[in-house]
């Protein structure tokens, strides 16, 4: 595709490197500053970081692949997208204040205070490390597709490069860093988006209008529920969209940005505004519908790939839009990842789950170094799943997340819960989720049996997890008054 794909690759990653530096060199460069920033964020800063760390590589990848295989069935995301911060207006401002006033930064830690038990901030800072990994793979996998088809280079190489540069300004920037580069992120992955969004539809078919005129004309089942044949059946595009409402909120990165912001209100500010974010999936959606009309279109997510790398819709500025658009979706949520799993490590497992005694500047270093160990364990992730495809890499990492949601929701508003039931929920849920897992890639039969209604396995394990959690915390002794009054709970 010519050079210009090169040099937007190298300056992009440039300009991001340069400002996730310099945005680290304003503050104090402590433990606190590290993972929350100083809680100096404010409502703009607050919304890029929310928005854009959200939308990931897969988002920008994943969506025309959806639309060019089930349709409309890809309209879900704008409905959970719509919903999802609904839950983070209501108790976000609550952990912003209870973080600030109690020293906490991380979701574990501040649930592990709750039920007292250490044993819950270590088990659920773990899981959350295991869950960034996939997650963290299929950030490097879009970076490496770029890098191979903008550069030659192999997707393990190339992934490398990218993530070399992210981890650099992850360590030495900290939340700052990972802020600022967000907000570059945000803007750019937004104009490219959009510009690809308008400008495809209109070099084929003379404007997104005619564009669907035709898909009504040609291929009216992609524009109906629940989509083209074989497709998701309405109980599982239900169960999909309230499942990904619920756990949501519940990713460690996300929850984690509540203990970054200014005040509690510009928390709910964010909650209220990100919604406006979905903009960024429409002209998505619009370039799925265009491929759909092309004969040959892939139904992977490569399918976007192949659609601007095709000679008639504009050439070697189209496709290096498009690979800055991809960069900028892959770092804005991998930079979070490795932040976020780099501080839950420190904090959740060796600082509060072990109980080692550390100060500030060797939590910093750890932290640091943490970033290093993740970034090498995505590579190896990389290449130990390259044959699982991104729908299983993600099965794995939303199944984990979503298991928080009783320890959390119980715990900020119901005084019974307790520790007792805290620590058995969790165990069930996860323990289910993870032997789901391995039973659909080993055992297709035994998932059968064990899940008839092919659920997501994350909803098996919650519906378990919550049933534990509720019935233990009405059988066992509840936790002291004086222990649940730090947590907001007034006098019964």
């Amino acid at each position: 595709m010519g050079a210009v794909a090169p040099y937007a690759v190298f300056v992009y990653l440039a300009v991001s490197l340069a400002v996730g530096l310099i945005a680290g060199r304003r503050g104090s460069g402590g433990a606190d500053d590290f993972v929350t920033g100083e809680r100096s964020f404010g409502p703009v800063l607050m919304y890029f970081v929310m928005g854009a760390m959200i939308f990931s590589a897969y988002a920008l990848l994943g969506t025309p692949q959806r639309v060019i295989s089930k349709g409309s069935d890809a309209f879900y995301m704008l409905a959970y997208g719509a919903a999802a911060f609904v839950p983070v207006f209501y108790f976000g401002a609550r952990v912003r204040r209870m973080g600030a006033r109690l020293g906490l930064v991380t979701q574990a830690e501040l649930i592990g205070a709750r039920y007292d038990s250490r044993r819950v901030t270590t088990v659920m800072g773990a899981a959350s490390l295991l869950a960034f990994i996939p997650y963290l793979a299929i950030q490097f996998k879009g970076a490496g597709i770029v890098m191979h088809h903008a550069l030659g280079w192999s997707p393990l190489l190339g992934a490398a490069v990218v993530y070399a540069v992210v981890a650099v300004y992850v360590m030495f920037g900290g939340m700052r860093g990972v802020g600022w580069t967000n907000v570059l992120q945000g803007v750019a992955m937004l104009a490219v988006v959009w510009w690809l969004g308008l400008a495809i539809p209109g070099q084929l078919f003379g404007g997104v209008a005619p564009m669907f005129d035709r898909v009504i004309a040609e291929h009216p089942e992609y524009l109906t529920l629940p989509g083209p044949a074989p497709g998701t059946s309405s109980f599982q595009y239900t169960a999909e969209i309230v499942m990904s409402t619920l756990g949501f909120a519940m990713w460690p990165q996300v929850f984690m940005k509540c203990f970054t912001a200014r005040s509690a209100r510009a928390v709910q500010y964010s909650a209220v505004t990100y919604p406006s974010f979905l903009v960024f999936l429409i002209p998505l959606l619009f370039l799925g519908y265009a491929a759909l009309l092309l004969p040959g279109a892939p139904r992977d997510e490569g399918v976007l790939l192949w659609l601007v790398s095709r000679p008639e819709v504009g050439g070697p500025w189209v496709f290096a839009a498009f690979c800055t658009a991809v960069l900028a979706a892959s770092m804005s949520t991998g930079d979070s990842l490795l932040h976020g799993g780099a501080s839950i490590f420190v904090r959740d497992v060796l600082v509060s789950g072990l109980g080692l005694p550390l100060k500030e500047q060797t939590q910093t270093r750890l932290m640091r170094m943490g970033v290093l160990v993740l970034f090498a364990l995505g590579l190896g992730m990389l290449v130990v799943a390259s044959k699982l495809s991104i729908v299983d890499l993600l099965l794995l990492a939303y199944a984990v997340p979503v298991q928080f949601l009783p320890p959390v929701v119980l715990g900020l508003y119901w005084r019974r819960a307790n520790r007792v039931a805290a620590e058995a929920g969790l165990l069930v849920g996860l323990g289910v989720a993870f032997a789901l897992f391995l039973a659909k890639l080993l055992a297709p039969g035994l998932y059968a049996w064990c899940n008839p209604l092919d659920l997501q396995i994350g909803a098996v394990g919650l519906v378990l997890n919550a049933i534990t959690m509720f019935v233990l915390s009405l059988t066992t002794p509840p936790m002291a008054q004086s222990h649940l009054q730090r947590f907001e709970f007034r006098s019964p």
